[in-house]
């Protein structure tokens, strides 16, 4: 039977399936989850007099994705789903990169390369669309899907040394 190492009291309800780590110095792993009352919770175990801190979003969360988004920052960006937006958020500068409108919703969310291009984007499922943006909120990416799209990867499916976008949806189909 596996045992924790330790157990962590946040002292707020986190949300299912909204809980993602990120390295938003850069070095140190942060804990991060969208809670009730529209906010998000970060813990930086690292920063003692501020171990705990609050983001008010002001809109129900329904994603959460950490990762390196700008390819020259080492610092990983924080990016909050809604509805109806996305917010990519710089958590160590405090500050917002971009804030989009996405009017099919970002229900699952993930950061990376995708087939041949460069930069990593922000991969936002929705209500039967993708969207992709890179750090400065431009949308080079954008595909639709048959239905509801619920989970995201990037995997070199084949081999050949580019990532492909394998899209989970409701209507029970994997497209790769």
């Amino acid at each position: 039977m596996a045992s924790p190492l330790y157990t962590i009291h946040l002292k707020h309800k986190i949300l299912p399936g909204r809980v993602t780590i990120g390295k938003y110095d850069g070095s140190h792993c942060c804990i991060t989850a969208a809670t009730t009352g529209d906010k998000v919770l970060v813990h930086s175990p690292h920063l003692r007099d501020r171990e705990i801190s609050m983001l008010n979003v002001n809109q129900a969360v329904t994603s959460i994705c950490a990762g390196k988004l700008n390819p020259n920052d080492d610092k990983e960006i924080l990016l909050i789903g809604t509805q109806s937006t996305l917010l990519a958020y710089h958590v160590e500068n405090n500050t917002d990169l971009f804030y989009k409108e996405v009017s099919d919703g970002a229900n699952v969310i993930v950061i990376g390369k995708i087939g041949t291009s460069t930069s990593p984007l922000a991969i936002v499922g929705g209500n039967c669309s993708i969207q992709g943006f890179d750090w400065q909120g431009n949308d080079p990416y954008w595909t639709v899907t048959g239905d509801n799209v619920r989970a995201l990867t990037l995997l070199d499916t084949d081999r050949d040394g580019q990532n492909e976008l394998i899209v989970g949806s409701d209507d029970f189909d994997i497209r790769v």
